[in-house]
């Protein structure tokens, strides 16, 4: 919590004291939308359950929306409070495994990638300007999903022919962290707005499919794999639009 209080003063104090000089002139916005191409880069205790060729970084979409809790009631009244939810997916890569079962050899991709779901508090001015700034304290789950399936060649797939899946794992991390950012562009509400957040996720340990290690096991006629846990952290960069 120490680094939060320094945070929410850098970010909050310069954008309310330029609000407040013409706050009654202004239109209240009681929402916070972004939708945004997100970037992770994880820790270095991370990257063991990554291993990818993108430099272990990750990339997918982000959606938030957050609501001004004072406009809920019949009386709507300006906050420099939001309160919301945010969703979003992270693809992270796959790899491929080359298994032989009864002496014939098949070629096996490993997706993998993280789901985020949070409940996100934000503080900001309370009214919308050219620059906007705002901080945001969050915590939920980040979800390590994966799949294996048949990698098919360039010919079977002309055919039409369907890979089998044989299923994968998935892992859940209660998450906790803090973000900054700024949204810039009209004060219209029917325009979009330039929205730029920096984020840092901290997380309980996740299980993942260690890389390489899928081989056939004839006692159970399956294909098995080990599971390995690192730790949950990183940095995510979104850029996008919003309201």
């Amino acid at each position: 919590m120490k680094i939060y209080i320094p945070v929410l003063l850098f970010v909050l104090l310069p954008g309310t004291g330029f609000c407040q000089q013409n706050d009654e002139s202004k239109a209240v916005n009681h929402f916070d939308i972004m939708l945004a191409a997100n970037l992770a880069m994880p820790f270095p205790e991370m990257k063991k359950a990554i291993k990818n060729n993108m430099g272990d970084a990750g990339f997918g979409i982000s959606f938030l929306c957050l609501s001004n809790p004072l406009s809920w009631g019949k009386v709507k009244k300006a906050s420099p409070f939001r309160l919301g939810a945010e969703i979003g997916y992270t693809y992270y890569g796959r790899f491929k495994s080359q298994v032989f079962a009864n002496g014939f050899g098949g070629d096996y991709k490993t997706s993998y990638g993280i789901a985020k779901l949070n409940a996100i508090l934000r503080f900001r001015p309370s009214h919308t300007n050219s620059f906007t700034p705002f901080a945001d304290v969050f915590a939920g789950g980040n979800f390590y999903l994966s799949s294996i399936k048949e990698n098919l060649g360039l010919l079977e797939s002309s055919l039409g022919l369907q890979s089998v899946d044989f299923g994968g794992t998935a892992s859940a991390s209660f998450t906790k962290g803090i973000a900054v950012g700024f949204s810039m562009g009209s004060l219209r509400p029917d325009k979009g707005r330039f929205v730029c957040r920096l984020s840092y996720t901290d997380g309980s340990s996740i299980r993942y499919i260690v890389r390489n290690s899928l081989r056939y096991d004839p006692n159970y006629n399956q294909l098995i794999y080990e599971e390995g846990k690192a730790p949950l952290r990183y940095v995510m960069i979104e850029i996008g639009i919003g309201i």
